[in-house]
């Protein structure tokens, strides 16, 4: 169990409008604030990571928004029923130049992104319902079976760039207010807000949706990961159980994520390795005993790989662990 995100400020809270915001400093901290279904993030980048997110709701509508220092790996679904739509205000992914990036999410539809250092970023997430009453009749999208269906839009640069920085606006203008929201401003506010947000979406159009077949191994060799639960993964238990070569793999995963798909896996064992240190659900529980489960034999090496990526030393990490709430 992670432990709890530090809740900085909850002022800007009345009926139509509730805003809280948390600091994070650390990258499993950032994992439990993340409000998905199911999601994992996976620090890729040497450094303590520091951040803050916001967390609202306006007459139905969530929205975050928020910042990390440090570069990282997240992938999951945001919602089983409701649409999700992302927006990068700064920083930069795998194939996306910085500022401006729209992305929505159908409800069930995965996300996966690399982020290259820190970014800043928002989010909605809205009920079909809602969000088709946005396009109105006239649209294919104003139906809300229409959203049923598991896909994602990108948007257009020049569009996206627009509609990031309106949403940026308007929630600026929100931390900046004193006086309290009366219903009938949330509701405008509520509409102006998706309307920004889908001024993307209008002009894209479904064929423009692909998964190309790089991005369906990396997805199919996440999920071969997944099911191994605690238990760490071999490169050559993923290339046995895709039936692909080595060299197929590694193209994969340069192609969608940037990093080989053995570096993947040892990010993601440093990165549970610390969970289990800073939980500490057993209080005889070694660094030794950690790197081992975590399928490192070297536990010198171990340490190297794990101060290079964090900033600190596996054993500073033990004693700075204090009981976790449960």
């Amino acid at each position: 169990m992670a432990r709890p995100v530090e809740t900085v400020s909850g002022r800007h809270s009345d009926a139509a409008f509730a805003v809280h915001e948390t600091r994070v400093d650390s990258f499993e901290q950032l994992r439990a604030a993340t409000p998905t279904s199911s999601s994992d993030i996976i620090q890729i980048e040497a450094g303590r990571m520091r951040g803050r997110l916001k967390h609202a709701s306006l007459a139905g509508l969530s929205l975050g928004f928020g910042h990390f220092s440090h570069g990282l790996i997240s992938r999951g679904v945001y919602s089983k029923d409701r649409v999700t739509i992302g927006f990068l205000f700064e920083g930069r992914t795998r194939r996306a130049g910085p500022i401006g990036m729209v992305r929505t999410w159908s409800p069930g539809t995965e996300h996966q992104r690399r982020y290259h250092g820190g970014a800043s970023f928002g989010g909605i997430s809205v009920s079909p319902d809602d969000l088709s009453h946005t396009f109105g009749p006239d649209s294919r999208l104003g139906d809300p079976a229409a959203w049923q269906r598991q896909y994602s839009f990108r948007d257009d640069p020049q569009t996206g760039a627009a509609a990031a920085d309106a949403f940026r606006s308007i929630m600026s203008a929100f931390e900046s207010r004193t006086a309290a929201i009366t219903a009938g401003h949330a509701e405008f506010w509520k509409r102006a807000i998706l309307e920004a947000a889908t001024a993307a979406i209008t002009i894209a159009d479904e064929s423009k949706v692909f998964t190309p077949a790089p991005r369906k191994l990396v997805r199919a060799a996440q999920e071969v990961i997944a099911q191994s639960d605690a238990v760490p993964i071999h490169l050559s238990e993923l290339v046995t159980a895709l039936r692909v070569s080595r060299r197929s793999l590694h193209r994969a995963f340069d192609d969608v994520l940037g990093i080989s798909p053995m570096k993947y896996l040892r990010h993601r064992r440093l990165c549970e390795a610390r969970i289990m240190l800073r939980e500490r659900s057993d209080p005889d529980l070694t660094v030794a005993d950690v790197a081992f489960r975590q399928g490192f034999s070297d536990c010198g090496r171990f340490a190297g790989y794990y101060r290079a990526l964090f900033g600190e030393n596996p054993s500073d990490t033990m004693r700075a662990t204090r009981p976790l709430a449960r």
